[in-house]
């Protein structure tokens, strides 16, 4: 056929479609038109309808509708938020509890259900324990979420069902470090006061940081902190450093950020350099440890920053942010959250906790957004680490969060910059924000409803009773999937990649790939970012953690959190092994051997308890490699070395079988899935081959009916403060450093 025939063949006439055809034609799938009605319902009499749901056919219809929905969101937000402000003199109802399956974890998602006032009754808590942690005799609260509270009930099963002491319980037993390290050189407080001398070491007076030195510890910041702590504006630091030192003076004018960030760098540096290196003259361990190095700095820093309460700035909460993350390092729990509600208060008065004044630069705008969501990340993380009330109301917040562009990261030509299109160095502080967003969302309602339910059922402990328990399960369940919303959005650049088709942020225990061509500050953000992962959703997971006895019980929620549990702790662990024995990215960071002491509590406490349960071999596995990581931080960390001598003593007696008392308790009886496959009753047995002769079978109480039960905490109801110190004082040597308090007195 040739061209101009083909051009005159008549082409078919094209069909007109509709945008949507009528409820009868489109469920018999006929042929539709645009009228209205339609020609085949006229032509059969009948009403034409279009009831159906109208779904967007086109791009710029589901944009539309797109647009649409966000503005609806919005409006529900804010009515929302206006039904809370109008009902907070009432407590919510059981029913406002429970939340949906997939809770938004926005700001205001966060708010509490509602504000107390003077006239609303109080609210029903779920009671924690008071405990001595500090060399003093004055007690602290601490909450059900905090492993001090797991360690109690531990320390209750385990002497109710093995009638007998724990090793290493001795009440004057005290870390390595405490024991000559608990009085401070008078000439160096005054030194720190003066600013005359540097710090100084067993009496003798050192030869002061040259400039040099000190720009190279203050280089270590850039590279290590300041990719977690995006507080401080490099360039505008640099600068204010430069003008702290003048031609005519050895050394620079006081300046507590700069002493603040020497101290932070000291107590990383000391972490991972060799202590032959630091402190070649001394055979004694004590000196030298991480924990405390630079608290010379960080005393004249606290000295000064008290000094100009009454006109604060923002530096004054940079050093506070600063403080906390040392205190946090150095295990001063106590201090850390003291200091933390300092820097919140100091917050308030120059309004961070507000929108930034309009006339501020971009980047000085986003530098204190970042300031205040890092302190309420901070707030949010030991609130629930001590299980504690959080301090910051985000009902009386309207700054929003910060961004993370490559506009904001390139502020001021910092030097970290970006890795491909979706991460920036500042994406790691915003997922941060956006995962105790989700942490925080699950631990209000899940802490209340336990409360309510105690109070409710007027229980003496939560877990007398499995079904109430189970109800406490419920919320944990309906809350939980927030955290798989959160994993979905985390950028791909910014997970870590596993071997053998492993998946990222799970359980599985899949070896990581650490992409060693990546540079340093994102391959240690990735890491850290999944490990404060698991560690959360351990930390929640952990109060349905129960040591009963009762076989059968019809609990399948409480039983799987259970397992969760377990193998988030599992999962921290195995990451930890794996960076601290295949690279450097864990060296120095003291906080993260903290987490790894808080996951090895559970799975040691789950060990002893539960010895034939079918998470049991992971979690015995588990240990043994926490044991590895433990003796990596023990020369440059002294309580490390004592975390590791805890839990071989305690785990070389897991297999030995209790003594045949009638009290004893099967070794399978948990509340986990499976229970104890034979009917022997096994259970650790410990010997006191390390105890004093205080430890004897006549001060052990008997044994209690009700399983798990916490009434033996109430002081009236103690036996002898001798024994609770006796099963309470293992897991506290190494949750908390007792005798350091003179370091950080300035007075003394």
């Amino acid at each position: 056929m040739s061209a101009a025939a083909a051009a005159n063949v008549p082409t078919g006439r094209s069909r007109k479609y509709v945008s949507r055809a009528c409820d009868w034609c489109r469920v018999r799938r006929i042929k539709c038109d645009n009228g209205q009605p339609c020609k085949a319902c006229l032509h059969r009499g009948e009403e034409c309808t279009t009831k159906g749901f109208d779904e967007p056919r086109t791009l710029p219809q589901a944009l539309r509708e797109i647009d649409r929905l966000k503005q609806r969101v919005k409006t529900l937000e804010a009515e929302l938020i206006t039904y809370k402000s109008r009902t907070s003199a009432h407590l919510p109802s059981p029913q406002s509890l429970q939340a949906p399956s997939t809770p938004s974890v926005s700001p205001s998602s966060v708010v509490p259900q509602h504000t107390p006032s003077l006239s609303s009754p109080p609210k029903p808590q779920w009671q924690g324990i008071l405990v001595a942690t500090a060399r003093t005799e004055q007690p602290a609260y601490y909450g059900p979420t905090s492993s001090f509270f797991f360690v109690s009930r531990l320390a209750n099963y385990l002497a109710n069902s093995l009638q007998q002491p724990l090793p290493l319980a001795h009440r004057n037993m005290q870390l390595r470090a405490s024991k000559n390290m608990h009085v401070t050189d008078s000439m160096d407080v005054e030194a720190a006061v003066s600013g005359d001398s540097s710090p100084r070491c067993n009496g003798e007076t050192s030869r002061p940081l040259t400039r040099k030195q000190e720009e190279s510890l203050i280089k270590i910041y850039w590279e290590s902190y300041h990719c977690f702590l995006p507080i401080i504006d490099e360039f505008e630091f640099l600068n204010h450093y430069a003008s702290l030192w003048e031609p005519s003076r050895e050394q620079r004018r006081q300046s507590p950020l700069a002493d603040m960030i020497l101290a932070l760098c000291l107590q990383y540096g000391y972490g991972y350099i060799p202590r032959e290196v630091t402190h070649p003259c001394d055979r004694d361990p004590s000196y030298g440890d991480a924990a405390v190095a630079g608290r010379w700095y960080y005393r004249r820093a606290q000295h000064f920053l008290t000094a100009d309460l009454e006109s604060p700035s923002l530096t004054t909460v940079q050093c506070y942010i600063l403080m906390t993350v040392y205190l946090c390092c150095a295990s001063f729990q106590n201090m850390c959250q003291i200091t933390t509600g300092q820097a919140i208060r100091t917050a308030h008065v120059i309004g961070l906790h507000l929108e930034p004044p309009a006339h501020l630069p971009h980047g000085q705008q986003e530098l204190r957004r970042r300031v205040w969501w890092t302190l309420w990340t901070i707030d949010t993380k030991i609130s629930c680490k001590l299980g504690r009330p959080f301090i910051v109301d985000l009902a009386q917040v309207t700054v929003r969060e910060p961004s993370a562009d490559l506009i904001t990261a390139s502020y001021n030509s910092v030097t970290l910059g970006s890795y491909g299109p979706d991460v920036t160095w500042l994406s790691f502080s915003q997922q941060c924000n956006k995962l105790y967003m989700v942490v925080a969302s699950i631990y209000e309602p899940f802490v209340s409803k336990c409360g309510e339910v105690v109070e409710k059922l007027k229980l003496s402990s939560l877990y007398a009773d499995p079904d109430a328990l189970e109800s406490c399960a419920e919320v944990l369940d309906a809350h939980f999937p927030a955290f798989k919303a959160w994993v979905a959005n985390v950028p791909d650049h910014l997970k870590m990649r596993r071997c053998n088709d492993g998946e990222v942020f799970s359980t599985d225990h899949s070896a990581a790939e650490f992409q060693m061509l990546a540079p340093t500050w994102l391959k240690r953000q990735r890491l850290c970012l999944e490990l404060i992962y698991h560690i959360q959703a351990h930390n929640l997971s952990r109060p349905l953690v129960t040591f009963s006895t009762q076989q059968h019980q019809n609990t399948p929620l409480t039983d799987r959190y259970t397992g969760v549990c377990i193998d988030h702790a599992v999962a921290y662990t195995i990451l930890m092994h794996q960076a601290v024995t295949e690279s450097d990215l864990m060296s120095g960071w003291c906080e993260y051997f903290s987490l790894q002491w808080n996951a090895a509590i559970t799975l040691l406490g789950f060990v002893l308890a539960k010895p034939h349960h079918p998470h049991t071999v992971k979690a015995r596995m588990a240990l043994d490699k926490a044991l590895v990581v433990f003796d990596t931080f023990a020369p440059n960390f002294v309580v490390s070395a004592d975390a590791a001598r805890i839990v071989r003593t305690l785990l070389a007696n897991v297999n030995q079988p209790a003594p045949s008392n009638g009290g004893g308790v099967s070794g399978g009886g948990g509340s986990g899935g499976g229970g104890n496959s034979s009917g022997s009753s096994h259970v650790p047995q410990f010997g006191v081959e390390n105890g004093p002769a205080e430890m004897a079978m006549s001060n052990l109480p008997s044994v209690v009916s009700q399983p798990d039960q916490m009434g033996w905490l109430d002081p009236n109801q103690q036996i002898g403060d001798d024994y609770y110190w006796q099963v309470m004082n293992w897991g506290l040597l190494v949750d908390s450093y007792n005798s350091f308090d003179n370091f950080f007195d300035i007075s003394k």
